[in-house]
């Protein structure tokens, strides 16, 4: 074990237990060099590099299963990738992420760490494939993400391939995973000091102690806490279904746990009333822009469906209902979603468009004008209407797809406020040492709107980044 100054630490954790301010002593206590908070795609990256770095790491989940978010997502990861772009005639660079992400985030991002997942992203995708990895040659643009330079293993559901690689990889270096493990606090040396290690709720419910050198927070956001997101926007209340539980009958873990443990130690926080919604539970089966065409009930377009998340968001929360129709056609690239979507009933399928329009109880007239319009702007590659740049087809090939979306609590764009090293900062600028973020459960990185793909990205590179200086930490 590489414990910088082990004697303060078990002196300090002595102290802690004689003085019955904690419910641990009773407990047990395991060593690491470096113990991680969540086993999503935040926490497994972060779990893989710093094995990889030479450190023993333990990673606890409180849910059942490891994945987080990460392993239910569509999979859209953007880096500027020179090979498979050059393929398609798509331009990028590192300095064109940087840019687009600020743009898209208003500039209220931190610009030190969006240079570094711009300038890491690229070689975040050779990691992966280093740990076995098959990215897809297809390079499109994530719905949200306003570029061309999304990628993804090629499955429906490629969140489920990025864990399956990270776990696999994890097990070959030694990383010990607990699920049914809840941390509850974190242990630091006073009010300036290091932090040293966790407090975590076993599976029979007893608390025991995780020493380490360097702990890393990849919990998560805070979407499923709904006192939480409704301080930061009161219009988010019980009304609103997360992503991650669109029905309301699973358990989402992002419940701000991390955020919540960091701030009592004095960790800042940076962007909390940035938080996303997106269409997800209803109509929509693609992940990308250009294969499907968004109408209100009385059959018309009202927005740019390749825009940003927050200006789609804001006009559907605005048409009758808050809720829209999302069509698509036989041509396009449908998610895992859509098979279980048609059998519920909450897509439906027509071989015409007039029977569509009956199913949705709109003017068949209306719709075909509607229809096409939109597809001439297709086939013209510009939309005078909203804008919309990104065509990757006309709709216009039965069958149709179609169904009602509402606006689904989906990201919290801000969170612990992180260096560009990942070290989580606390309220007079400086690093709180041995405690480092990364993933959803930080901030700075997106700004006010988060693009399609980026989550993932950072995640990763973020993840990555934080295993590494975790694990040189002396």
């Amino acid at each position: 074990m590489k414990l910088n100054s082990m004697w303060r630490i078990v002196v300090a954790v002595a102290v802690i237990c004689a003085s019955g301010t904690t419910a641990f002593a009773a407990g047990r206590v395991f060593t690491s060099d470096v113990v991680i908070i969540g086993a999503g795609g935040a926490g497994m990256a972060a779990a893989v590099s710093a094995a990889q770095s030479g450190a023993k790491v333990t990673v606890l989940e409180k849910l059942p299963v490891i994945g987080g978010h990460t392993i239910i997502s569509g999979g859209s990861v953007n880096a500027p990738d020179p090979e498979r772009q050059a393929k398609a005639g798509i331009k990028d660079s590192p300095d064109l992420f940087f840019e687009q992400t600020l743009k898209a985030g208003d500039y209220r991002n931190d610009p030190a760490v969006v240079r570094v997942l711009a300038d890491n992203a690229t070689n975040m995708l050779k990691w992966f494939e280093s740990l076995g990895l098959k990215w897809d040659d297809r390079v499109f643009e994530a719905w949200g993400g306003l570029y061309p330079r999304s990628h993804n293993s090629g499955a429906a559901a490629a969140g489920k391939d990025y864990i399956r690689v990270l776990n696999d990889n994890a097990k070959k270096l030694g990383v010990t995973i607990k699920t049914n493990t809840k941390v509850v606090d974190l242990l630091r040396d006073g009010n300036e000091g290091r932090v040293y290690g966790v407090k975590a709720q076993n599976k029979s419910g007893g608390t025991d102690t995780y020493l380490a050198k360097a702990v890393i927070i990849a919990s998560g956001g805070f979407t499923a806490n709904i006192p939480m997101r409704m301080k930061y926007n009161p219009r988010l209340n019980e009304k609103f279904r997360t992503t991650a539980n669109p029905q309301g009958k699973a358990l989402d873990g992002s419940t701000g746990d991390g955020i919540i443990m960091a701030k009592k130690i004095g960790a800042d926080d940076v962007g909390m009333d940035y938080i996303q919604l997106i269409p997800f539970s209803g109509g929509r089966v693609i992940d990308y822009v250009g294969g499907d065409i968004f109408v209100n009930f009385d059959g018309k377009r009202f927005v740019n469906e390749g825009g940003r998340r927050d200006a789609i968001a804001d006009a559907i929360l605005s048409q009758r209902g808050q809720k829209m129709w999302v069509i698509t056609d036989d041509q396009s690239i449908k998610g895992a979603s859509l098979k279980t979507k048609l059998e519920k009933g909450i897509v439906f399928k027509a071989d015409t468009v007039e029977e569509m329009a009956r199913k949705m109880e709109v003017n068949p007239a209306v719709l075909q004008q509607t229809l096409d319009r939109y597809n001439q702007y297709a086939k013209d590659k510009k939309d005078p209407d909203f804008g919309k740049t990104t065509f990757t087809q006309t709709v216009d090939k039965a069958p149709y797809y179609f169904g009602i979306e509402t606006a689904d609590v989906h990201f919290t764009c801000g969170g612990l406020r992180i260096s560009p090293k990942t070290e989580v900062i606390d309220l007079d600028g400086k690093a709180i040492p041995g405690l480092f973020a990364a993933g959803e459960v930080t901030g700075g990185i997106h700004g006010t709107n988060r693009a399609g793909g980026n989550s993932l990205a950072a995640i990763f590179v973020f993840g990555r980044i934080a295993g590494v200086n975790a694990a040189q930490l002396k």
